[in-house]
């Protein structure tokens, strides 16, 4: 199933450049992983509402790109406000999302963003895996300190670019029943495996991005294995200004406050 998806810009912009402030939260949290000792580090932002004792909240990771870490989507992604407007005008349910550090070097001094020669020259741990290798480690942290929902339908990865490639191999693993690639540089060996159940894939694209075709091309493979995808492509290239939007769109999607509402029975005249 493949979905083209309009929405009115305008008002999109509107809602990305609401002033008003909310007593949001942001958490910088740095641990040593148990098992691999990795020293790992995410942002987790809750919503005004977050209430640790009562309903469980959605939880959604969003990972950066190459050239970031896990500040990016809160400094060049604008994410904090956004998801503020989004809950506040009822665009969104209330969620809980963690930013985290998705390298696996320079562990220490990662608060500055690398230069984008240096974090190609580690490119080969992106190849590697060695993130998804661990990111579970963080994954437990975030549902054992805060009230989040471990069901498998209240649970989303998203990623950027690389970040996007991160995320659909997390979601090889089954824990998600989300996932979002914007911009993604990704092949088809990300499809997920045949013996647990597909996630909804929601796949953004931008006509001036030079890895357009990776993104058509997984949707595609999506589509020919039945596997549920929307697929989105917008004007624009590579970069924050497309990712913003695509966010806005995604969370949307899968987050409305009318998902979670039973369906009222229709009445015959």
């Amino acid at each position: 199933m493949k979905r083209y998806i309009s929405i009115p810009l305008l008002m999109l912009s509107l809602l990305m450049s609401t002033a008003h402030s909310y007593a949001s939260r942001i958490d910088t949290i740095a641990f040593r992983g148990e098992v691999s000792h990795v020293l790992q580090r995410v942002c987790v932002y809750t919503p005004e509402s977050y209430d640790a004792e009562g309903e469980a909240y959605p939880l959604v990771y969003l990972l950066h790109g190459i050239h970031g870490n896990h500040y990016s989507w809160l400094r060049d992604g604008r994410i904090k406000p956004t998801l503020d407007s989004l809950i506040n005008h009822r665009m969104i349910r209330p969620i809980v999302v963690a930013f985290p550090y998705c390298q696996r070097f320079d562990t220490s001094e990662v608060d500055e963003p690398k230069s984008l020669m240096h974090c190609l020259f580690h490119y080969g741990s992106i190849l590697r895996g060695e993130f998804e290798d661990t990111f579970f480690e963080i994954d437990d942290y975030v549902q054992n300190h805060y009230n989040v929902d471990s069901a498998r339908t209240h649970r989303a990865v998203a990623g950027l670019s690389c970040g996007a490639r991160q995320a659909a191999k997390i979601a090889k693993n089954g824990r998600f029943d989300i996932v979002g690639l914007f911009c993604p540089v990704i092949n088809l060996r990300q499809l997920p495996n045949d013996d647990i159940e597909p996630a909804h894939y929601w796949i953004g694209v931008t006509e001036g991005d030079v890895f357009l075709y990776k993104g058509r091309r997984f949707s595609l493979g999506c589509e020919r294995r039945g596997i549920p995808v929307t697929f989105y492509q917008d004007k624009g290239s590579h970069n924050w200004k497309a990712w913003r939007r695509m966010v806005v769109m995604f969370l949307e999607s899968f987050f409305s406050p009318e998902n979670d509402e039973p369906e009222q029975p229709i009445e015959q005249e």
